[in-house]
């Protein structure tokens, strides 16, 4: 299973997680802010909802939560507190690059197989610690980030929303579910192994079943690209109402 890391755009130095997380959370907020006047907040008794003035932009996070143990390190890797291998992650930050003679913290992507890669910097770092060696060394962290996206819109190119895009094909859930009829077996196998023969009097209760009368079998074998109206196996998909063959 591939790692969950962080790349540092600047340098190219990638920091890995010991374990990937085992949620993520992801918020949007859009750029929207309560209207204001000199007097203050605009409000009424006669408003349904608070007046809201579109400032643009908005605001993407993420928030993870990573556990790091030194007892979950590979045999050729040895440490003696647990902070050796997550303060690098707390100097992600840290106001360490500079942009336009102003210290910021450096930009990172959130690397994680091709499912994941976001730009942004880390905002916030907490740390729990949990267990500890005789001399007070911390073993195990529990550590909490947010991650704010920063750079591309989400639909532009190269932003998350569009990567998903050209991998994965959009679903329609508006479009009415597929029904399913289960092809039973009438105990005549067929030449092939694994088949059985269909009775033409079984099409038409299929026919029946499906559309509510006997006569559109056709319709439902050309809808499941069945070239042998006698010989086929598995459940027949239904069409949709009033949707032809695919």
């Amino acid at each position: 299973m591939e790692t969950i890391a962080f790349l540092v755009e600047e340098t190219g130095e990638q920091i890995f997680c010991l374990l990937n997380p085992e949620t993520v959370v992801m918020t949007r907020t859009a750029g929207v802010e309560a209207r204001q006047s000199s007097g203050g907040r605009l409000t009424g008794s006669g408003l349904a909802d608070d007046p809201l003035l579109f400032t643009g932009g908005g605001r993407t996070e993420l928030k993870l939560d990573l556990l790091f143990d030194i007892d979950l390190l590979p045999v050729n890797l040895e440490a003696s507190d647990v902070r050796q291998l997550t303060r690098r992650i707390w100097a992600l930050a840290e106001n360490s690059a500079e942009v336009q003679r102003q210290r910021r913290p450096p930009l990172v992507r959130v690397l994680w197989g091709q499912a994941w890669s976001i730009p942004g910097i880390i905002t916030e770092v907490a740390e729990r610690f949990d267990r500890f060696a005789t001399d007070g060394s911390p073993l195990r962290s529990w550590l909490r980030l947010t991650f704010v996206r920063v750079g591309t819109a989400a639909d532009e190119e190269g932003g998350e929303a569009w990567e998903l895009a050209q991998r994965l094909p959009a679903i329609d859930l508006s479009a009415p579910a597929v029904a399913a009829l289960d092809v039973v077996d009438e105990g005549s196998p067929s030449v092939e192994e694994g088949e059985a023969t269909i009775s033409p009097t079984r099409l038409g209760l299929f026919s029946l079943e499906a559309f509510g009368n006997p006569f559109q079998w056709k319709e439902l074998l050309l809808y499941n690209d069945i070239d042998d109206p006698l010989d086929f196996v598995g459940p027949l998909a239904v069409p949709p109402s009033g949707e032809g063959p695919r």
